[in-house]
């Protein structure tokens, strides 16, 4: 789903550790155009099972999308609309792809003036019998929206969260499960219900080995539609629901002050005994300093509630300002990324750190304390190739550094090595892509001066001759 930056890398299995090497390359890096000339902006990315990598944006104030294997496209798309001129816009769009190659895009449109309705689109491989539909599926027929929208997959089902609009504020918060009709629809929180309206600083989502969606949000909240307002962590699940679709089961983690609002919440599951458990990451600020906790319960009936704060070595209880923070549960183990400074770095600014997120370990420090601004973290699972002599699947995080006049994406595999994916001098746009994995596929898309780049994990028997 989500969100963000980058960066596509060089991913090192351990095999080579192992003296099992296998030829592992990247496709040169791609510069996607729908049409010759235009940019891409807003671009999001997402990899089914076969390795295609499926690329959402947006060209123009029109929804665009790319597929692609190594680059070169095998499909590309311009969403429309009944007319245009000023705010006959598409934007902020999603997008989650199944494992079989089902696309399914998001997005934010408005119709000539400033209301807000949520679409989507699927698009399978093949296109249909009178070819493909490029206009909007209302999510929510007439209803405005505020403009929250996201959507996620797993295996062969898809969901996507999308919100309902009162005096300017989230008076319903929904989703829906793409794949499956009746679609399995109802409320993930509703506002007004309680009389309250709200806002959502971040939101975070993903669905478990059962096919059950699991969300996480830190909002605010108030009776009167005005402040004061009231910031509280939420994490809801239609693992149980009422009749009519509203999640049951949820948790109120934590409200009040000492909340992180700056920062976007995170979630993922991991094992513990046999049994899945959701896990769910914030910053919370109790005395002036920035601490990560993780809650976790049980996937079943979020059963055995758990809060555990993140150990960080003594420094971090002088001086701790985090930026962000990414967790991947692979198996037992749940691994942290932040971005964060202490005031220890010799170069005085912060730095990317990682650790298994239960351990009392010091971190370690992936960034070397580079004097760059650090921003935009992800993380990813990536799987070892089937001929590697290893099983044991691995995160991939990856960030930004800018030092104001270059920008340089890098990516580390999680135990030795960070790669220098891509770097670039001209300082006119704001590091912002994503990355997505499927098994042991991986691919990223970024933004590098006003355009849109593009690679893949790939092997030198896939390249095309010329690149040999």
């Amino acid at each position: 789903m989500k969100r963000l930056i980058f960066l596509c890398s060089c991913v090192m299995f351990f095999s080579i550790l192992m003296g099992a090497c296998v030829p592992i390359t990247f496709s040169p890096p791609t510069e996607i155009h729908i049409n010759p000339g235009d940019h891409v902006e807003q671009a999001v990315i997402a990899v089914d099972a076969d390795g295609r990598s499926h690329i959402a944006g947006v060209v123009n104030d029109r929804i665009v999308y790319y597929r692609t294997h190594l680059g070169y496209p095998s499909r590309k798309l311009t969403f429309t609309m009944s007319s245009s001129g000023t705010d006959w816009v598409q934007y902020h769009p999603d997008i989650a792809v199944l494992d079989n190659g089902m696309a399914y895009i998001v997005w934010i449109e408005q119709h000539g003036g400033p209301e807000k309705f949520a679409c989507y689109r699927n698009v399978p491989l093949i296109p249909p019998v009178g070819g493909y539909t490029t206009y909007c599926a209302p999510l929510d027929g007439t209803n405005q929206s505020t403009g929250n929208i996201w959507v996620t997959a797993r295996g062969g089902t898809a969901y996507v969260i999308y919100d309902r609009i009162y005096e300017g504020r989230i008076a319903e918060l929904w989703y829906k499960e793409l794949t499956k009709l009746p679609p399995n629809s109802g409320r993930v929180y509703w506002y007004t219900e309680y009389f309250e309206t709200g806002y959502i600083y971040s939101l975070d989502m993903a669905i478990d080995s059962g096919g059950r969606l699991h969300v996480t949000y830190l909002d605010n909240f108030t009776f009167t539609g005005s402040p004061p307002y009231t910031d509280r962590l939420i994490y809801r699940s239609n693992v149980t629901t009422y009749i009519d679709g509203t999640m049951t089961q949820g948790w109120a983690i934590a409200s009040g002050e000492s909340l992180g609002q700056d920062v976007d919440v995170s979630l993922s599951f991991y094992t513990d005994a046999g049994i899945e458990r959701v896990a769910v990451a914030s910053i919370w600020v109790p005395f002036g300093l920035d601490s990560i906790y993780i809650d976790s319960c049980d996937v079943a009936g979020c059963a055995n509630h758990h809060t555990h704060q993140v150990f960080l070595p003594s420094s971090w209880n002088a001086f701790s300002v985090i930026d962000d923070i990414e967790i991947l549960g692979i198996d037992t183990n749940l691994y942290l990324g932040f971005i964060g400074d202490d005031n220890t770095s010799t170069t005085g600014v912060e730095q990317v750190y990682y650790k298994n997120a239960f351990s009392t370990n010091d971190p370690g420090e992936p960034s070397e304390d580079t004097a760059t601004f650090k921003m935009d973290l992800e993380m990813t699972r990536v799987d070892p190739r089937p001929e590697s002599s290893i099983s044991q699947p691995f995160p991939v995080m990856a960030w930004a550094e800018s030092d104001i006049v270059t920008t340089k994406f890098y990516a580390y595999d999680g135990l030795f090595f960070k790669t220098l994916v891509y770097n670039t001098t001209c300082g006119t746009s704001f590091p912002a892509g994503d990355i997505g994995s499927n098994g042991y596929y991986f691919s990223g898309d970024w933004d590098a001066c006003l355009n849109t780049w593009f690679s893949s994990q790939a092997w030198l028997n896939n390249l095309p001759l010329v690149l040999k």
